[in-house]
């Protein structure tokens, strides 16, 4: 199968901001993103925290880019050079983004 990375987001809205950054995520954000070449979807999820060591903030929302091709370096530098915007509604210091790169196994029911 193809290689498909993924890029797991975990944001928090600055207080009494949640629903104005969805709404920013889902009208501005993402299609900024999914027009960066190589990012191919993208998934908003608000968060239920199951586990969570201490001292992490409590994030609102959980989004999911996937990209794909053989170099993942490849798609993180055209999201570099795209300068895309951060809503100024979002408290940034408490992001956090992992990039998930793909050994090419995928298992499905």
């Amino acid at each position: 199968g193809k290689d498909m990375h993924k890029m797991v987001v975990f944001a928090k809205a600055k207080p009494d901001q949640v629903e104005a950054v969805a709404k920013w995520y889902d009208e501005t954000h993402i299609p900024d993103m999914l027009s960066v070449s190589g990012l191919i979807t993208a998934e908003r999820h608000t968060m239920m925290t199951v586990k969570q060591p201490e001292g992490l903030p409590q994030w609102d929302f959980m989004t999911v880019y996937e990209f794909e091709g053989p170099d993942p370096m490849v798609a993180l530098a055209n999201l570099g050079k795209a300068q895309i915007a951060l809503s100024d509604l979002m408290e940034s210091t408490q992001t956090l983004s992992v990039v998930g790169i793909s050994q090419g196994v995928r298992t499905e029911d």
